[in-house]
């Protein structure tokens, strides 16, 4: 039965809007374009919703005055037609217009339009760079997220559903007023003034009071999601009274910031309590004088009284709806602090799918600070040939991470160029650049989904089979046959949980060494990639890795520097600069800093004697 009213609006049609606004109305106008029809469909029914009610006091009104002057044996004669339409019109046209609109708000419109507010911040939100999101929390984003489709559909609702329907009743009732008697209007005239004064010294308050409380709500989200994110760090190294202290300072303001929007809501309803006392008073007190003095019939009393009840439930309806409308505008002010931002890094206008035919990597007089001035790379030139593998070495903070980030356009350079196959990799799609790269990182992220898409990453075109072996050249098939989860599931259909949890590192980067062999990309990059595994398993695992080197070409970022001693290069990084470049023979023949990185290793690592900074 509500199927039809599901499928009047798509959230997933295709959307041009290059950049989200930043601006809560033009944020709201923009998106909700795919909803015209509905919304305009669902306005119209709330007009004919809000002139039925006012038709049928009008109608109780001139009943009253007929039952009054009627006799009893005429009156069905004379008001048997009229009743019977009135009764049709209660029965079957107010519950049919009521259905409708309710169906439109409340299946069409509220579910489809969160799902698109929601589906297009996270679009944008996900297009962005790594930098991007270092520089905030993952949790605070995803709420922002989260969040957008909330606030955005709620403003829009409100003003919809409520803000509409109660303007064009309070329209209608005046018009019904001066219908009866002209002079009845005052009463009502004098309660608007009132309301509308109400509102004009309440919304301002209203609206910065939300904005601050959600601003305190955003900070104390972030708060949250840091401290259960980082829990083994706060467990082993906090101060509880410390932590606590902290906590309940975020807790303290939020409150406050809360307390100031209850206050203004108390003086809202206590203040409508008076203004709708004032025009039940007032406006059925006028009546009575009216009729007393055969100004206006009987049924004036009834309709007054009917029309006072009424417009002062709405009213109060109203200012609550109002309340609402402000508290989502300030979640949407909030939230879009985060997800309009600008996309930091962009594809070129022109930019065109990369081809690799060959696998050479060039980089031209790069230098990368990430703004600070120094750190990152300065000035580095490098060119790796077509199939050749090349160590990076160098002590933490000396440009090895950075030279990666800039490879996989991360970051763009602030100065310099990178060229695959002669190619700017800023005038190529990101996404065809990274389809050209496969990566091994030292800590293996891995997705709260099944082991077999966290291998495969959802991608229909790998077949059972193929996760299958490369599970088996990265020695992990044998962990992933005894696995299971909580729900039961078990091998490649176990969940791995959230960032891997319910696996071992050595476990995950081995899942994250099969992802990179079954992804078979013609560019390999290992950033620490066997750091994790123990000794026997890393013997196993770098056999496999260099059968899969074959054929590609490889940047292998290692401490562990027995892990890229046959490497066709090894080049060493201090300082953001290259100072040493050549096999490893010919770098411990040099005796200079790769040799006493060598002589220096215990158990296999370089002895870090600089802070980490990439």
């Amino acid at each position: 039965m509500f199927r039809r009213f599901e499928e009047l609006a798509d959230p997933f049609q295709d959307h041009d809007e290059p950049q989200p606004s930043s601006k809560t109305w033009r944020y709201l106008l923009i998106n909700l374009r795919p909803f015209r029809t509905v919304m305009a469909m669902s306005l119209g029914l709330t007009v004919i919703g809000a002139i039925i009610e006012i038709w049928l006091i009008g109608y109780s009104s001139r009943l009253v005055d007929n039952l009054a002057a009627a006799r009893r044996e005429d009156f069905w004669a004379s008001e048997g037609f009229g009743l019977l339409a009135a009764a049709a019109l209660v029965l079957i046209g107010r519950p049919l217009a009521g259905y409708l609109r309710e169906s439109l708000d409340d299946i069409a419109f509220r579910p489809n339009a969160e799902t698109l507010f929601r589906w297009r911040a996270h679009r944008h939100v996900l297009r962005q760079s790594i930098g991007w999101f270092r520089q905030d929390f993952s949790g605070r984003i995803a709420s922002q997220v989260r969040d957008i489709g909330t606030a955005a559909t709620g403003a829009a609702y409100q003003v919809l559903h409520t803000l509409s329907f109660v303007a064009i009743y309070v329209a209608g009732s005046l018009w019904l007023m001066a219908a009866i008697d002209p002079r009845l209007i005052w009463p009502l005239a004098v309660w608007l003034l009132c309301y509308l004064g109400l509102m004009a010294y309440v919304i301002p308050r209203l609206q910065k009071a939300s904005a601050q409380y959600q601003g305190a709500y955003a900070e104390l989200t972030g708060m949250l999601v840091d401290s259960y994110a980082n829990i083994d760090l706060i467990k082993l190294f906090a101060d509880t009274k410390a932590e606590d202290k902290e906590a309940r300072r975020r807790f303290s303001q939020t409150r406050e910031t809360f307390v100031r929007v209850q206050k203004l809501e108390v003086l809202v309803n206590s203040s409508m309590l008076f203004l709708g006392s004032f025009l039940i008073v007032a406006l059925v007190g006028y009546a009575v004088v009216l009729w007393q003095s055969g100004g206006a019939p009987l049924g004036l009393i009834a309709a007054s009284l009917a029309l006072s009840f009424r417009i002062t439930g709405m009213a109060e309806w109203m200012l609550d709806a109002v309340s609402s409308l402000f508290a989502h505008l300030g979640a949407m002010r909030q939230s879009l602090l985060t997800v309009s931002q600008p996309l930091a890094i962009t594809d070129a206008p022109d930019a065109t799918p990369l081809a690799v035919t060959n696998g050479e990597i060039v980089f031209r007089q790069v230098t990368h600070h990430y703004g600070k001035g120094d750190g990152g790379l300065d000035d580095v030139s490098l060119r790796i040939a077509a199939g050749q593998k090349v160590g990076l070495v160098g002590r933490s903070g000396t440009g090895k991470s950075t030279l990666v980030n800039l490879l996989l356009r991360f970051f763009d350079p602030e100065a310099g160029i990178i060229e695959i196959d002669g190619q700017d990799i800023r005038r190529v799609t990101q996404d065809s650049l990274r389809r050209q790269i496969a990566v091994v990182g030292q800590e293996a992220s891995l997705l709260h989904r099944s082991i077999r898409d966290n291998i495969a990453h959802g991608n229909p075109r790998f077949s059972e089979d193929a996760i299958l072996a490369a599970a088996e050249k990265a020695a992990a098939s044998d962990f992933i046959a005894k696995l299971r989860d909580q729900e039961g599931r078990t091998g490649l259909d176990a969940h791995a949980g959230e960032r891997g949890v319910q696996l071992s590192g050595g476990q995950r980067q081995r899942v994250a060494i099969a992802r990179a062999i079954l992804k078979d990309a013609p560019i390999l990059v290992l950033d620490e990639a066997t750091s994790a595994l123990d000794s026997e398993v890393e013997a196993e695992i770098q056999d496999t890795l260099y059968g899969i080197m074959e054929d590609k070409t490889v940047i292998a970022v290692a401490h562990r520097l027995s892990t890229i001693a046959r490497m066709d290069r090894i080049v060493v990084l201090d300082h953001g600069r290259i100072v040493e470049d050549g096999t490893h023979a010919e770098l411990i023949a040099r005796n200079g800093i790769y040799a006493t990185l060598w002589s220096h290793q215990s158990g296999g690592f370089i002895e870090d004697d600089e802070p980490a900074a990439d």
